[in-house]
């Protein structure tokens, strides 16, 4: 009797074994497919997306003299396939003013930011950092100016 309790027990453990493999088995079917179809939107997605491309990252005024407010701008283009739009630009200071247009860039067209910097106050070696945020699937770009700022004579 102990045999047939035995036997009975084998029985059930290859049963529960094939009935998990084989559900494994449909589950990575569906986990493929499923993965394949965000494969594939993903690409979608990212032939429809905005795409901001600046000229540069930095620009240096070199040497300034205190209390001049100079002006730049960070030249861009819309490299994507959709319109891209600047949400928000945050300077790292105060004496750093960004100027952006809020309108829509169409793919392919360029556009300029301007930023003012004021040097009133401040001497010597400066750098300052202004953030860009847009509809580009980046997070943010970063761009800085740097100059050397020294007292009038």
């Amino acid at each position: 009797m102990r045999m047939i309790d035995g036997l009975r027990w084998i029985s059930r453990l290859a049963t529960a074994l094939m009935i998990l493999v084989l559900s494994a088995c449909g589950g990575q079917n569906g986990s493929q497919e499923a993965e394949g179809r965000l494969q594939e939107q993903s690409i979608q997605g990212a032939v429809l997306e905005p795409v901001m491309l600046f000229d540069t990252l930095e620009h240096d005024f070199g040497t300034i003299i205190e209390g001049e407010r100079v002006v730049c701008y960070f030249d861009y283009v819309n490299e994507g396939e959709a319109d891209l739009v600047i949400t928000s630009v945050e300077a790292s200071c105060g004496c750093t003013t960004p100027g952006w247009s809020s309108e829509p860039l169409k793919p392919g067209e360029k556009e300029s930011l301007e930023i003012i910097f004021d040097t009133s106050g401040y001497s010597g070696v400066q750098r300052k950092v202004v953030t860009v945020h847009s509809y580009d699937s980046k997070q943010f770009v970063q761009l800085i100016i740097r100059a050397n700022v020294i007292n009038g004579v």
